[in-house]
């Protein structure tokens, strides 16, 4: 049985506050996260995820049928987690290294290594090819490579179907839509995919009045509000409920902001709520390049367009203002009168304070069973440790 090795790499500071609680192989910019999107290319193998020890036991619990951190490393194809397969004929047997700009990106392993060695022997790769695949550096990468992947999982990745038209919704480029049987898009959508396509999967409910266009992806579970205008390169995971404006966003899973706000060029972890008329600016008032605080150092994006990332569990409260270039990091509640800081460390609470543990894991519980959801002991005792290092 051949050994897939999906590994980590330094760079994972970059990719928060996402990756503060998450794989780098869990990014998201298309159907598919790295990890399946990787998946999709084999079958009969054994997987292997590398990952920082203190991602463990959470991405244990998370993906239990895969070998996470093994002290012996099996010989075998070795894949960065931020690396984007979205080329049908990418050949994984790695004659040479495969680098993005500087970072490896994939290479076989031709014996067995102490995990205590991998990142030395990761280091010490040299001689390797330059790839064409995508590699994320910054979350912001997802955004900007939304529409070419799903484009690309449009064509291969899908099974298309007749698509079973309402005489009461208003399809654009209908050859571009694909949209579940189960879902149900309500009287007076318009369902626009002149800019790209549009997939819907299963059990999504659109409201009446919504109009969504493409390139958009809206996962399983899914309701979008009356009215909402999803206004393209628009990303919405599994369980979410969201309405207003949104453009060039991403959601993970279970997020949501039901409410009017404007939302642009941000990146939503997971069970996220951003309360009613929540808003961020996504462009600076002079039209110049944006600065994006990350918590060792502060990037020099060179973009017009930024908006905010937002890490798991953070809530913000009814008509937050979020500025350009935002850095929302995990388990906070935003709240209070003009525009909130650039950067907000975990557990926030309001300006100044920070959240309690305790009434803040209650909260979680309520929240996840809510949709049938567990709070897991694992996750509690990262965030319980997490927290702990934070106000030391």
């Amino acid at each position: 049985m051949k050994n897939i090795i999906i590994y980590e790499d330094s760079n994972f500071e970059n990719l928060a506050p996402f990756s503060i609680n998450h794989a780098s192989f869990e990014l998201k910019c298309g159907i598919y996260t790295n990890l399946d999107r990787i998946l999709n290319h084999f079958n009969d193998v054994r997987i292997i995820l590398i990952v920082r020890e203190e991602l463990k036991d959470l991405i244990k619990e998370r993906f239990p049928n895969y070998d996470v951190n093994p002290q012996i490393i099996p010989p075998g194809i070795c894949i960065n987690g931020s690396l984007v397969i979205n080329n049908e004929s990418f050949n994984f047997s790695f004659q040479k290294p495969l680098k993005y700009k500087k970072t490896i990106v994939g290479f076989k392993l031709i014996s067995e290594l102490d995990i205590s060695k991998f990142d030395n022997h990761l280091s010490k790769i040299s001689n390797a090819t330059e790839t064409d695949l995508a590699y994320i550096t910054y979350l912001w990468d997802c955004i900007d490579l939304f529409p070419s992947i799903l484009k690309f999982d449009v064509e291969h990745n899908i099974d298309k179907y007749k698509l079973n038209k309402s005489e009461h919704v208003i399809y654009i480029n209908d050859k571009n839509i694909v949209i579940d049987e189960s879902s149900n898009i309500e009287p007076g959508c318009i369902i626009d995919a002149t800019n790209g396509p549009i997939v819907i999967s299963k059990n999504v409910v659109v409201q009446s009045g919504a109009i969504i266009k493409g390139p958009s992806f809206i996962d399983q579970n899914s309701t979008i509000s009356n009215g909402a205008k999803l206004k393209g390169n628009v990303l919405i995971g599994n369980t979410c409920k969201v309405g207003g404006e949104i453009t060039d966003s991403i959601f993970h899973g279970y997020s949501n902001k039901v409410h009017d706000g404007f939302l642009g060029h941000s990146y939503i972890g997971e069970w996220v709520n951003l309360g009613a008329n929540t808003n961020n600016s996504n462009l600076k008032n002079n039209y110049s390049n944006i600065k994006f605080p990350l918590p060792k150092k502060t990037i020099e994006t060179g973009r017009k367009f930024l908006g905010a990332m937002i890490g798991d569990y953070t809530r913000t409260g009814i008509s937050t203002m979020i500025n350009t270039g935002s850095y929302f990091s995990i388990g906070s509640n935003i709240f209070g009168g003009g525009f909130q800081k650039k950067y907000i460390d975990s557990f926030s609470w309001g300006e100044t304070s920070k959240v309690e543990f305790e009434k803040f894991i209650n909260t979680l519980q309520i929240m996840k069973k809510r949709r049938s959801k567990n709070l897991s002991n694992i996750e509690i005792q990262f965030l319980k440790d997490l927290y702990t290092k934070i106000n030391n």
